[in-house]
Order: structure tokens, then sequence, then C-alpha cells
């Protein structure tokens, strides 16, 4: 009898917290609109995008500036994304590194519609993605908003662009958010950049020992205004300042000894260096550097286990690595490996990144890697 009596109470209370979690719905209509919207924002942005059919109310939300102000303070993913040639041009893979978890995102209809099978992804920033339209056009789009612009090329291109840049940059004009493209020439002598905030190509010198063919072409590393490269031996870093358009052979300072690769890293209001440490082209360790003032400050280096495994992956030939900034991680890829090395800047650890399971096995090679972070205010 006690037990059951128990039982009932707690039943019994059961039944109470019900009824006290569960809304009258003629409260909601009676919110302040203020409170509505912060309650909503709350919300999933993919259930966000499901009410906008149901009142006029919630279709209204994505053209409100308030709201849109309020939503990009709670909604601020980030993604790593992976492109390969046999992914399907109608979904991309991407990583979740808050919920350690591989995911699918579908591209719009109408992006679809404008790429072809030999569409390729080329760069990303602030939300947007830049593929290739094979050899004459680009195209930016923000998945979020489902809007793309495809962009003709200044100049027939022999072969599907390589190295391109895309980078945020504000409109000097007002205070939206542009981006600016910039684009290599077949030949060492020219470079192209397109303004989003005057919708034109403008032609600029090129930089021979950066430009030039042998010289495997890397983006430029985005920090203060610039794009930097680097050069082939004996290595050093040139800036492009995207401003002028003018080149700076005295960029950053000297490189440290006895390199055997390196890559430039920009991101957080910072650049950082990856280099492989070693002789005659053979690295026996990697190492992280951040540029502070003019020197290069060395801030860790990669654990000889970790760092034989890259080492395998890599087989010596250094061409095929490329490194990228993704929310407080400098990433150090490989195109013929599916795995991401990471160094967390924050913690100062390496880890791996786990493999992606929509990859088949037979898949050697092709694996390219994208910050990607969805922003309802990136504007193509």
């Amino acid at each position: 009898m006690p037990r059951a009596r128990a039982q009932r109470r707690a039943s019994n209370q059961i039944e109470k917290m019900k009824k006290v979690m569960t809304m009258d719905p003629s409260i909601w209509g009676r919110l302040p609109d203020e409170l509505l919207d912060r309650i909503i924002a709350f919300l999933p942005l993919r259930t966000i995008l499901a009410l906008r059919p149901t009142c006029r109310r919630f279709r209204s939300f994505l053209s409100s500036p308030a709201f849109l102000s309020l939503l990009h303070s709670q909604y601020s993913p980030s993604y790593l994304l992976l492109s390969h040639p046999q992914f399907s041009d109608r979904c991309l893979p991407i990583y979740d590194s808050v919920a350690d978890q591989w995911r699918s995102v579908s591209l719009p209809s109408s992006f679809a519609d404008a790429c072809s099978p030999s569409s390729v992804l080329l760069s990303s920033a602030s939300g947007l993605l830049c593929f290739s339209l094979g050899r004459s056009a680009l195209l930016v789009a923000n998945l979020l908003t489902s809007s793309l612009k495809i962009l003709p090329l200044p100049v027939y291109s022999a072969s599907s662009p390589s190295a391109v840049t895309l980078v945020s940059f504000p409109s000097p004009s007002n205070s939206k958010r542009g981006y600016k493209i910039f684009l290599p020439s077949d030949s060492a002598d020219a470079v192209f950049l397109y303004d989003s905030a005057s919708l034109a190509w403008t032609r600029f010198s090129g930089f021979e020992s950066v430009l030039r063919r042998g010289n495997p072409r890397q983006a430029g590393a985005f920090f203060e205004a610039s794009l930097y490269f680097t050069t082939p031996e004996p290595f050093s870093v040139v800036g492009f300042d995207l401003r002028s358009g003018s080149w700076d052979i005295d960029a950053a300072p000297a490189l440290p000894e006895d390199m055997a690769f390196v890559r430039l890293v920009g991101g957080g209001g910072r650049l950082y260096l990856v280099g492989g440490v070693g002789r005659d082209g053979i690295s026996r360790s990697l190492k992280i550097w951040e540029l502070v003032g003019r020197a290069w400050e060395e801030l860790g280096r990669l654990p000889d286990m970790m760092c034989r495994k890259f080492v395998s992956v890599c087989y010596h030939n250094y061409s095929h690595v490329q490194c990228l900034w993704h929310e407080g991680l400098v990433c150090v890829c490989c195109t013929t490996w599916p795995e991401v090395l990471f160094y967390r800047v924050a913690r100062a650890t390496w880890h791996w990144l786990p493999r992606c399971p929509m990859l088949q096995e037979k898949w050697s090679c092709g694996f390219h890697w994208f910050s990607f972070s969805p922003d309802l205010f990136a504007l193509v």
C-alpha cells in the first residue's frame, strides 16, 4: 500500500508538471513582437525556414533587419567542407566540429542547374563559395539564401582556373560586406582582381617567382587586407595588397632555416607559417609559427608518431599539401589523403580529424578542404 501511494503521488506530480510546462496557445498571440522574435531565434535555422509558409508574420522574418541581426548573434555555426570529384553535384559533406560528426548539405536546385559535372569548388569565404564553370566563368553562391552570381572570366583560360582566392572585403562606400576574387592568369605576367563593389575585373601586374609555371600554385593567405604567397626555394614571402594591387617583396621577415616546404595560413587576424623542417627536400619534423611583429615565433611541433604518418601520406611530395584556417584550427591537408591534420591554436595540441564516412575506399586522390561558415548577410 505505501508503495502504491508513492507511485500515485509521483504520477500526480508529473501530471502537474506537464500542465505547468504546457503554455496556453492564446498566450502566444499576446506576446510582444520583440519577445517572440527572441524566442524564435533560438530555434534551429531549418525549423525557422520551415515556419515561413505558415503565416505572414513568420514569412517576414528573413526580411526583417532586426530579426536577422538577432538571428546572426544566435546562429553562427562553422563547418569543414570536403570536396571531391566523385561527389554528386547535388550535395556536399561537411564536418561539424562542435557536434563532432559528419553531415551532408544539399545544394539548392538553382545552383545544381547552373553548374555542370565539370564544376569545381575553388575557394570559400564568409558564407560564400566560389566554383569554376569550365574555362570561361566562375560562380559565387550563398547556399543559405540560395542566391548565386555567374562571373565571366576576364580572359579565356587555357585550363580550368586554379589558385583562385575568394576573400570577404568591406565595401568602401557603405557598411555592407563585399568580396574580392584573386585570379592568376595562365601566364605569370598578370593577375586579375574582381571587386563585388564595382562589379568589375581589374588587371594588375604579376609576380613571376610566385605565378610562374612549375611553382605549385597555392591560394593566398589573407592577412591585413593583403594576400600572402611563398616563392619556390629559396623560400620567401611576398604580399599582394588588395587595395592598391601592388606587390611587396618585403612583406614578412626571413623564414626559418632548413625548410623542406612552407605554407601560409591567415585567420583570426593573424598570419601563420606551417613548414616541414629537414634537408634535401625531406621533412624530419613539422612545425608551426606565428608572425609576431617582424619575427616568426614558433608555436608548436608535431609529435614524432604523428609526423611519421604525415610524411608517409605525402611521400615527400609536398605539392599536394594545402593548409587552411578553420575556427581556431590550422588545418594541414593532402589532396591524396582523406584525413585532415589540425593544430588547435588555443590549446597548442595536434589531432587527426575522423575520416568522412561518405568516402569510398577506392577514392585515393582529389581531396580538397574548405572552411564554410553559413552567413545570411553574405551578398553575392
